[in-house]
């Protein structure tokens, strides 16, 4: 299997007065902002914010990786004490499965779309 750390994502109310905060207060460079989605560079890592309704801590931080396969990764996890939070979205950009970890903390697995020539 496959696997590459991405990112560290915060879920957060204000995706906007979040990359202010992190620009503006620690000196972060915006790598990508929406309203909706924000990437900050923190020195070689990527803290990612993701607009949410009503953020839970529990929710936050977020380890994202990407699998080569979404569904081994979640089996190969599942058998290790991980359950599924929610079900697994087919977006534009690939599959993605949240997993909760034993601990309680949540794993993003993304298999991303591969592009055809």
């Amino acid at each position: 299997m496959t696997v590459e750390f991405k990112h560290v994502m915060l879920m957060v109310k204000d995706v906007t007065a979040s990359v202010e905060f992190y620009s503006k207060g620690l000196g972060l460079r915006v790598k990508t902002a929406s309203p909706g989605w924000a990437e900050l560079d923190a020195n070689g890592t990527t803290i990612a914010l993701h607009a949410a309704e009503n953020p839970q801590r529990s929710d936050s931080p977020i380890l994202s990786f990407h699998v080569d396969d979404v569904h081994s990764a979640m089996e190969t996890l599942t058998s290790m004490g991980a359950a599924l939070e929610g079900r697994v979205r087919e977006a534009s950009f690939g599959k993605v499965a949240a997993m909760r970890t034993p601990d309680g903390y949540l794993v993003s697995l993304l298999q991303p779309t591969t592009v055809s020539k």
